[in-house]
């Protein structure tokens, strides 16, 4: 889990190739921080978001964050060859933006190729300090991901 605070830290996303094993099969995947699925980033509505995203795998990538409005930072919505280039190996690629007029749950994923079948994970955007939500708060709040890791190859090699 990663969370922010008023100090604004960087959180660091490292792309990484892991060997998994699912239905008695192991293969190579693409994770983020060697987790699949990617961990969690918490940050509050109004705050900034930094985050280091660091390469280490051979293919090209980028991150999307996925609902967030991207006011003022459009350079940071994450697309390849769209608003940005991609994230080449071994380069690494910091992404600045605030949150603006939003809370909730969003998730946010990689953005070329078939890299956002494995790379992914939730965008939890908490109120405001001293605020609260606008509607009665949840119990529990509990993120739920689907994914498909299977028999059939994730990549195009």
């Amino acid at each position: 889990m990663i969370q922010s605070s008023r100090t604004y830290p960087i959180f660091p996303l490292q792309i990484k190739l892991k060997n998994i094993t699912r239905l008695c099969h192991t293969k190579s995947i693409v994770t983020v921080n060697g987790k699949f699925p990617g961990p969690r980033v918490i940050t509050r509505e109004g705050d900034r978001l930094v985050v280091k995203v660091v390469n280490h795998v051979p293919n090209n990538i980028s991150i999307h964050w996925h609902g967030v409005r991207q006011l003022r930072s459009g350079w940071a919505d994450g697309p390849s060859y769209i608003t940005q280039c991609p994230i080449q190996t071994g380069h690494s690629y910091v992404y600045n933006f605030t949150i603006t007029g939003q809370r909730g749950t969003l998730f946010w994923h990689a953005h070329i190729s078939w890299l956002r079948a494995t790379v992914y994970g939730p965008l939890i955007i908490l109120p405001r300090r001293n605020e609260s939500y606008p509607f009665v708060k949840p119990y529990k709040e509990v993120p739920i991901l689907f994914g498909n890791v299977t028999e059939s190859p994730i990549s195009s090699s």
